[in-house]
């Protein structure tokens, strides 16, 4: 495998939540993580995403520092997990992807992360980032 391999929320989100139709496939992806020597990345901002889109699922809100923590908990379990910073050039640059690729805000911020740190496929159901530059795995 050629480059680095980029995560995207759903995959924590479909893993944490146990998704009855995607937590079988996302807890796959998450099992390689800590098996294989590939280089598996996510954006700081996926951990913030993650906590917006469980905590509406489950009526948690974020000034629940128990949720928060099993969050991070379960983020910090993942040792072959790189965790790289969002930047503000990432999010400057996020309109020229977002019309370029046809994407919404988000995607062109986790697209661009993923570039900036060399990542050449993404795990995504999100059938958008067929657009992109990045092979889409799920």
């Amino acid at each position: 495998m050629a480059g680095k391999t980029y995560l995207d929320v759903n995959v924590f989100v479909y893993w944490i939540t146990d998704s009855n139709e995607f937590g079988e496939d996302a807890t796959r992806w998450i099992k390689q993580i800590g098996e294989n020597p590939q280089e598996y990345i996510t954006s700081s901002l996926t951990i913030y995403e993650t906590a917006i889109v469980i905590a509406g699922q489950i009526g948690k809100t974020l000034k629940d520092t128990g949720f928060i923590n099993q969050l991070n908990t379960a983020f910090s379990s993942l040792i072959n997990l790189d965790i790289i910073p969002l930047t503000a050039q990432q999010l400057i640059e996020a309109p020229i992807l977002m019309q370029e690729y046809k994407l919404d805000f988000e995607d062109a911020i986790h697209l661009n992360s993923a570039l900036d740190n060399n990542a050449t496929q993404i795990v995504s159901n999100d059938k958008d980032f067929d657009r992109t530059p990045l092979t889409r795995l799920f």
